[in-house]
């Protein structure tokens, strides 16, 4: 275990997240995610008589299709498990992310086509995940050494740099993957 033992507890919610990245046979890539919430006790809301301990309090599916650029192209959401009967009237508005490219900005641009009452907040939550598994994903090209297969994954902002710079330790300037991939961006330590 990577964390010392914890002290005496009780477990009370519980939050799963799956997301997995897919080529398809058409030349276009996938991220599934699933989220589910459960709670070790009876959860009843005013508009579900119930929820049994166990049971998913919240349950949804999400489906991005994306091109080589992170373009998305198709999405499917479903919202099988809410508190609130209004939850899945925000599904179709999910469509407003086609044609959105995953990189610099996403989260932002997500915010304003589906964000407040327009979406839900745990299918955003789901969409975030989602993202770095895309970019996961097409890193399944990247050959380490080759800075043009990193680029066509991870793109350059709008100054020209790698948005990967300095984004993490691993890709810190002054870290071995920028001195190899982006020397110009190296800055030794």
């Amino acid at each position: 275990m990577p964390l010392s033992p914890p002290r005496s507890r009780a477990p009370v919610t519980a939050r799963a997240i799956r997301c997995e990245g897919f080529r398809r046979d058409d030349g276009l890539w996938e991220v599934e995610a699933h989220l589910a919430d459960t709670r070790s006790y009876e959860a009843p809301t005013p508009f579900r008589p119930t929820v049994a301990a166990g049971e998913p309090f919240h349950e949804m599916w999400l489906r991005l299709a994306f091109d080589e650029q992170r373009e998305i192209r198709e999405i499917e959401v479903a919202i099988d498990s809410h508190p609130f009967p209004e939850c899945p009237s925000a599904v179709p508005n999910f469509q407003r992310l086609v044609g959105l490219r995953m990189g610099a900005g996403f989260g932002k641009e997500v915010q304003a086509r589906v964000g407040g009452e327009a979406g839900c907040t745990h299918v955003l939550t789901l969409i975030t995940n989602m993202a770095t598994v895309a970019v996961q994903t097409l890193g399944s090209q990247i050959r380490w050494n080759d800075r043009a297969s990193a680029e066509r994954v991870y793109g350059l902002d709008k100054d020209g740099k790698p948005p990967v710079v300095g984004a993490c330790r691993g890709y810190g300037r002054g870290g071995e993957m920028v001195r190899r991939i982006y020397p110009e961006f190296h800055r030794p330590e």
